[in-house]
């Protein structure tokens, strides 16, 4: 299913919910419709790639993102925040945090929409795992990162390429510090040019994820990662109770409207407060009362498309208004 579509079942299982229907047979309506889930919708996405029991299809993605071959390949990974179905309930984040074999850290993340304070989010992103990177007992060894994103915008309009390689480099292009490497796809532009001559590993990725959201598949090798990934990605797999609590989080499609639109401010503002609000950061309803706060939006408004009681909306505008005057 593709992203409108998925959005509305999450929507029919919300009102069910809500209405004490059958959510059961709620959920059997969509299997019989769709045979595959939306592959880039942010949970989904980390139960696919950031779930230990997936890791050979991560391990052979990264690999195709970074261009990694032979003696350079990653092997194996230990997953930072493990995505577990069951844990969806509660406050995650969406972002796949790996080690590889060498201990070197990869971020994967998927990027819905383009703002103008992309950029400055993405480099402030990679210097707190930069920070994560550090190896203890000497303050300015650091082992290698590399930062993911999946943009759901073109970032390098101009540019044929769809991959872009991102390193610290001089006038001369000769390369500075190579430890910190930020890679960015962007999908539709790779979409929309199809690049029907490229036949590298990300290429065919990508192609496999068109075809589950659109519901068609591409003709892969039995038994290879991709196959497996076209397994993994049946809507039948996912329980009732991961999709009941997606539903929930997005139980008004204008509140899953302004989710996707407000994404990318929203983390920004989430980002930067202290450590000690870590569990309001990660809140998704938090992270978008607290967009609606820095839009001015009322207070009521906020408390229909938030979730949050009224109570919580007011310490969180009092709160910022503190954090925001120092």
């Amino acid at each position: 299913m593709n992203k409108k579509q998925y959005a509305e079942m999450l929507k029919d299982i919300s009102e069910t919910h809500k209405n004490g229907g059958d959510v059961s047979a709620c959920i059997a309506k969509y299997n019989k419709l769709y045979k595959y889930v939306y592959v880039y919708n942010d949970n989904i996405f980390k139960l696919l790639f950031g779930n230990p029991e997936n890791e050979s299809i991560t391990v052979d993605f990264l690999n195709a993102v970074l261009k990694l071959d032979g003696g350079d390949c990653i092997e194996k990974v230990t997953f930072v925040n493990p995505a577990l179905p069951e844990a969806f309930g509660k406050s995650i984040t969406s972002d796949v945090v790996a080690l590889d074999q060498r201990q070197d850290r990869i971020v994967l993340e998927v990027q819905h929409v383009e703002h103008e304070s992309f950029n400055s989010r993405l480099v402030l992103y990679a210097a707190k795992h930069i920070i994560a990177s550090r190896i203890k007992g000497d303050d300015y060894k650091l082992r290698n990162l590399n930062v993911i994103s999946l943009q759901m915008f073109d970032g390098f309009p101009e540019s044929r390429n769809y991959r872009h390689c991102i390193q610290l480099k001089n006038q001369d292009n000769e390369l500075f510090y190579d430890k910190e490497t930020i890679t960015l796809v962007e999908i539709p532009k790779f979409l929309k040019r199809k690049y029907e001559q490229d036949n590298s590993r990300l290429a065919l990725w990508l192609r496999v994820f068109d075809g589950l959201n659109n519901e068609s598949l591409v003709d892969v090798p039995k038994g290879s990662q991709y196959a497996l990934l076209q397994e993994k990605a049946k809507l039948s797999i996912f329980t009732e109770d991961f999709l009941v609590s997606e539903a929930m989080k997005m139980s008004d499609h204008n509140y899953e409207l302004y989710v996707e639109k407000k994404n990318a401010r929203a983390e920004g503002l989430a980002e930067g407060r202290a450590e000690g609000r870590e569990e309001g950061r990660d809140d998704e309803r938090t992270a978008v009362a607290l967009d609606m706060l820095a839009d001015n939006e009322p207070i009521e408004k906020i408390v229909k498309y938030s979730h949050l009681p009224e109570s919580k909306v007011l310490e969180l505008r009092d709160s910022r208004a503190t954090y925001n005057s120092k």
